[in-house]
């Protein structure tokens, strides 16, 4: 069974070398069948290996049959875990809908697109599977660097060779913070296998250990868009191809937020351990500052994929802040999050791309009223509005429901509160967008406002089967997140935390040959304080967005506009668009992370 791991990798990368040799010539539903199926694949063979540890303990594959000896460990393995199995499962099932999406979307493209694609893809599944840390960080470069080339695939563009550069150079620059320490580790402890590495460290805390696992994970948010390292997405997001954008914000960012919690769980818990708190309070504190930067900037957006790439900045925050608890159930709402967050983003980035096929824009002063064309499309839209919001039966509610339970565990109720206005400011900004296209609601944009303008179409103009090939993935993706929902899946989420940052475990399985531990029944969830939560969230969605729909109907409207414009200026003036502003923000925030997380463990 453990073959499987290394196949799952193995075959898209087959995939991505066979339509690069034969995009020249094959015909474009032969390459497109070939790339779906080998997404299709590779999402069963995770879900297969996901199925597996659960029932029987962690699958674990040794390259080359170089396993541990004396508890000692020279190879590389994959360590497939519940958790590690089903979002490999996931990536390869957001692949497979980009690609049905992208079924005719570049049909004068010699393969490059749909090769680059394969293996954006291959990499982020042999990120979730490795069981090493600096391979880790090279599954991870490896989807960095074919995303660079996919986000300025359209180099006639000036756009986007522009986002691609931020893109490249701050996360470059966040990748040098991780192999720095990396680096540190590996001279501390001689080992790069995870279990080998939390096996060394034992229960020593010294600042050098407190410096590598701070520029790790400092790192790792830069991956996963947390502030003040969130500048870069946005810019990518914007030009990037709709099916990236998909697996950006459906699956890219989360993997960095997994990064943070497999790295403290997995290597760092036991020397960290006696300092939780302090670990807990900087962790949160980042997460509270993007979750609430994400949501005000998605706000302010009339850039429709800008507005929902500051959403997934926001909803990171929530995510980082599920994390950061260091709760098991907590950590568990936040694996619940991500698959339900990644099929409602996926779902709206593909309606984005439809709307940028029909209009050449996604400005939404410019398709005021125009939505009214496409009726399913604005009910589409809508309800992803209300899934971001965490309005149940979304998997959302079930995710936000766990980490609140956690928050409340940690005695940190004020954090349920604030996460939930995050949330449904961000769900009322795509309700305000969808108000505005469809039925030209809302006061008149300002003439002195930045217009994005006309936009160069991704693909031809989709009529007849094209659109309905658009179509169906948008439609399934929504579908899928609001049949989430009904799932019960708390409990073995819960159950999958636990084993997840069970380390002792782990290193019994990985160094000692130890027999794997099945997933044990996790405890009941009751979900009735979640189902009235995220109905709050729905409810305050909607509130928001009519505020912004219809406030100049309201006398206080001059005063409302002066002093919304007033407080704006200060965080556009943040995202100024200039590539060394970022590594700024960057430098001054891994700084901050470090000097706060030294301080609070001496």
């Amino acid at each position: 069974m453990s073959e499987l791991a290394p196949l799952a990798i193995a075959v898209p990368l087959i995939a991505s070398a066979a339509t690069a040799a034969l995009g020249a010539f094959a015909p474009r539903s032969l390459l497109a069948a070939l790339n779906v199926a080998a997404s299709a694949f590779a999402t069963a063979a995770c879900a297969v290996l996901a199925r597996d540890a659960a029932l029987h303990g962690s699958v674990i594959h040794w390259f080359g049959g170089w396993r541990p000896a004396h508890g000692v460990s020279l190879g590389i393995a994959f360590v497939v875990d519940p958790v590690s199995g089903a979002l490999a499962a996931f990536a390869g099932l957001l692949t497979t809908a980009a690609f049905a999406y992208a079924w005719t979307y570049y049909e004068k493209d010699d393969g490059a697109f749909a090769a680059l694609l394969q293996v954006f893809s291959a990499a982020l599944i042999g990120f979730f599977l490795t069981g090493d840390l600096f391979n880790m960080f090279v599954f991870f470069e490896l989807m960095s660097v074919s995303a660079y080339a996919l986000t300025g695939f359209r180099s006639e563009d000036s756009s986007a060779v522009q986002g691609a550069l931020s893109f490249a150079v701050v996360n470059s620059t966040g990748a040098f913070l991780v192999l720095t320490g990396v680096a540190i580790v590996y001279a501390r402890t001689g080992a790069l296998l995870m279990a080998q590495i939390a096996h060394s460290l034992g229960g020593a805390a010294d600042p050098l250990v407190v410096v590598a696992f701070a520029l790790i994970v400092a790192g790792f948010l830069v991956k996963a868009s947390a502030a003040p390292f969130h500048f870069w997405l946005s810019e990518a997001h914007a030009v990037a191809p709709t099916p990236l954008c998909v697996l950006f914000s459906g699956i890219m960012v989360q993997a960095g937020l997994y990064a943070v919690a497999r790295t403290y769980w997995s290597v760092f818990s036991g020397a960290l351990g006696p300092h939780g708190d302090g670990v807990r309070d900087v962790l949160v504190a980042f997460g509270v500052l993007t979750a609430i930067v994400g949501a005000v900037m998605s706000y302010a957006q009339r850039h429709v994929k800008r507005l929902l790439a500051f959403s997934t900045v926001s909803h990171s925050g929530l995510m980082l802040c599920g994390i950061g608890l260091l709760d098991p159930r907590a950590l568990g709402g936040v694996f619940v999050y991500v698959l339900g967050h990644g099929l409602v983003k996926g779902g709206l980035f593909m309606g984005s791309g439809i709307l940028l096929n029909r209009y050449q824009t996604v400005d939404v002063e410019a398709l005021r009223g125009k939505l009214r064309e496409l009726p399913w499309l604005a009910v589409v839209l809508a309800l992803g509005a209300l899934g971001l919001a965490g309005l149940p039966p979304f998997g959302t509610f079930v995710g936000a429901t766990l980490i609140d339970d956690g928050a409340s565990r940690a005695h940190l109720g004020w954090l349920t509160v604030i996460l939930l206005l995050t949330a449904a400011l961000t769900g009322a900004a795509v309700l305000n967008a969808v108000g505005r296209m469809t039925f030209g609601w809302g006061p008149p944009p300002d003439p002195r406002a930045v217009t994005p303008g006309r936009e160069n179409p991704e693909t031809e103009a989709a009529t007849g089967l094209r659109l309905v090939n658009m179509a169906i993935p948008t439609l399934a993706l929504i579908a899928l997140a609001i049949a989430f929902g009904f799932v019960p899946v708390a409990s073995t989420a819960v159950a999958a935390a636990g084993a997840f940052a069970d380390r002792t475990v782990q290193e019994a399985v990985v160094l000692a040959g130890g027999a794997p531990v099945p997933l044990p029944s996790g405890p009941a969830v009751p979900l009735g304080d979640g189902i009235l939560h995220g109905a709050i969230g729905g409810a305050l969605a909607l509130a928001l967005a009519a505020l912004g729909l219809f406030a100049d109907r309201l006398p206080i409207w001059p005063l409302l506009k002066r002093t919304y414009e007033t407080a704006m200026r200060i965080p556009h003036a943040w995202h100024s668009g200039i590539v060394t502003d970022y590594v700024t923000w960057l430098t001054a925030g891994a700084a901050a992370f470090g000097a706060a997380l030294l301080s609070l463990t001496r």
